[in-house]
């Protein structure tokens, strides 16, 4: 079993997850992930709560998806803030779950006052007699992965970098709702798209990757407000280069490849105009050579064992 948030699913968490799904083979056991919903902080610190790089959905798959044999989404309430760890442990991980082997992050600390640390943990695996690993820090570029230091790569717009943290392209879904057309009327259409993604890229045009039921499209979209009709609303509106039809209704899969410009106010629509068949003309040039990086093809490309 490993124990944590796994927000993003990030190459680190995806070591933890192949440890115990090792650890799980060795001592014939299930493979188990014991996370908590919502975020810890959602409850106990709101205003200081992450956007989360995951939905609900999204973390699910991804954890499937690394031979895990179960997900355990336990409630987070004030009342588990206010347990033990020694409780937890005792009650929780021997008692309920019997527990063979534990398999966490070196930073890793839960239960009243983050007492339940790397060094409480081993000491309970003697007294309860369940195995302790303690996994290092997994690094690159000196650094260890952290799903706040992918937060903060992505709010700057840094969509290509993640990647070799997170060990696939950025992405989101979103529905199609009806917009202003303005884009239509400017010979370039848009799906004008909401989504339950709390961390999107920062205010900006990107080159992207488009999933439409089982058809893959390039794009390009502009996440921001739209300051030459006069600043509004946030929104996140695609085209879709060699596509024609209505989307409406539609779900779609954005994969960001990488990040054009900035959002710009221009003086006139032809300015506009001519901004935006330029994007077009880069982003074919992005794509052209490029691939959705998908979740598995790191984990097939790896030994589990």
């Amino acid at each position: 079993m490993t124990l944590g948030n796994f927000d993003g699913v990030h190459l680190g968490h995806r070591e933890l997850f192949r440890q115990t799904v090792r650890r799980a083979r060795q001592v014939k056991a299930r493979s188990v992930v014991y996370t908590f919903e919502p975020h810890p902080l959602k409850v106990l610190a709101p205003d200081r709560a992450p956007l989360l790089l995951n939905t609900l959905a999204e973390k699910e798959r991804l954890i499937a998806a690394s031979h895990i044999d179960q997900l355990i989404r336990a409630p987070f309430t004030p009342e588990v803030a206010s347990l033990k760890a020694e409780d937890f442990v005792r009650d929780t991980l021997v008692a309920l779950l019997r527990v063979k082997y534990l398999i966490v992050g070196y930073d890793y600390a839960f239960g009243r006052g983050r007492e339940g640390d790397s060094a409480f943990l081993s000491e309970q695996g003697l007294k309860y007699g369940f195995g302790v690993d303690i996994l290092q820090p997994v690094c690159t570029d000196g650094q260890p992965y952290s799903s706040t230091r992918i937060r903060q790569m992505i709010a700057s717009g840094d969509v290509h970098g993640v990647i070799a943290l997170l060990g696939r392209h950025y992405t989101f879904e979103g529905n199609v709702v009806p917009g202003e057309q303005r884009g239509r009327k400017l010979g370039y259409p848009t799906a004008n798209l909401v989504t339950e993604k709390e961390q999107l890229p920062a205010v900006g045009v990107y080159a992207v990757k488009v999933r439409h039921r089982e058809q893959e499209y390039g794009g390009v979209v502009n996440i921001g407000r739209r300051p030459t009709f006069g600043a509004g609303k946030q929104t996140i509106e695609v085209h879709l280069l060699d596509y024609t039809g209505d989307l409406y209704g539609e779900t779609l899969r954005l994969y960001f490849i990488e990040r054009l410009r900035d959002e710009q106010s221009f003086s006139d629509v032809e300015a506009l105009k001519k901004t935006i068949s330029s994007d077009i003309l880069r982003c074919r040039q992005q794509l052209e050579s490029t691939r959705v990086i998908q979740y598995r093809e790191y984990l097939e490309s790896r030994e589990l064992f």
